[in-house]
C-alpha cells in the first residue's frame, strides 16, 4: 500500500532515478530535502556520466 502524504512529509521525500537502457528506471537512492538529492545526483553523474539521471518528488508525484 502506498504511503500517504503525511507519512511521506515525515520520511524521506524526494528519489534519485537512474534510467538504464535494457534494465528500466531503477531508484538509486531516497533523500529528505532537495539539496541531499541534488548533490547525490552530481556525484553519480560523476561516476556514471551516461546515465539519464532526474529527482523525482514523492509528494508532488513529479519530477523536479
Amino acid at each position: 500500500m502506498p504511503a500517504t502524504k503525511e507519512e511521506l512529509k515525515v520520511y524521506n521525500r524526494y528519489e534519485v532515478i537512474a534510467v538504464r537502457p535494457h534494465f528500466g528506471q531503477s531508484v538509486v537512492g531516497i533523500y529528505q530535502t532537495l539539496k541531499e538529492a541534488k548533490l547525490s545526483k552530481v556525484e553519480l553523474l560523476f561516476r556514471n556520466q551516461n546515465l539519464p539521471l532526474f529527482i523525482y518528488d514523492t509528494i508532488k508525484q513529479e519530477r523536479v
